[in-house]
């Protein structure tokens, strides 16, 4: 009876082990997605965050280095440039892109009565790709678009 038992089992272990293989090989491709897209939404929040301390910091840097000229205040060119310089490498001091693809035609300034606004929108792109394919079952879809950040101080020089 004992020695049964065990024929028994060792046949049905036998007949299942594949299964662990196929099943595998079925839920990976959907958990890869899954983490790839979770890194991805982790990197596009990190990326919008880094751009809105940027500008802000950008931004408190223009508030006091614009000019009072006639009743309202005005921006220089050459603040203009440092402002946007700032914005595109992260600080006055560095060389390196802080964000890639920023470029300074993405960098709007302006001025009104005693406010001065920088308005900066990044095309951001994900890490693996800008179109996500349908397959050729319909048009593919565009995964990148813009992230605005906007920030509005009183200048106060």
């Amino acid at each position: 009876m004992l020695r049964n038992s065990f024929q028994h089992k060792r046949t049905k272990n036998k007949n299942q082990q594949g299964f662990a293989a196929i099943e595998l090989t079925m839920i990976l491709p959907f958990m890869l997605l899954l983490i790839f897209a979770t890194a991805e939404f982790g990197r596009l929040l990190y990326q919008y965050n880094a751009l809105n301390k940027t500008v802000r910091n950008a931004s408190r840097y223009l508030a006091e280095n614009s000019i009072l000229g006639t009743g309202v205040y005005e921006i220089t060119p050459e603040i203009e440039s440092k402002v946007k310089t700032y914005i595109k490498y992260g600080g006055p001091g560095s060389s390196t892109p802080f964000l890639p693809n920023l470029t300074s035609s993405a960098i709007d300034l302006s001025v009104s009565g005693q406010f001065v606004t920088i308005n900066v929108s990044y095309p951001w792109q994900p890490l693996f790709g800008d179109m996500f394919t349908s397959f050729g079952m319909s048009n593919d879809i565009n995964v990148s678009f813009p992230l605005v950040s906007t920030y509005t101080m009183r200048a106060f020089k």
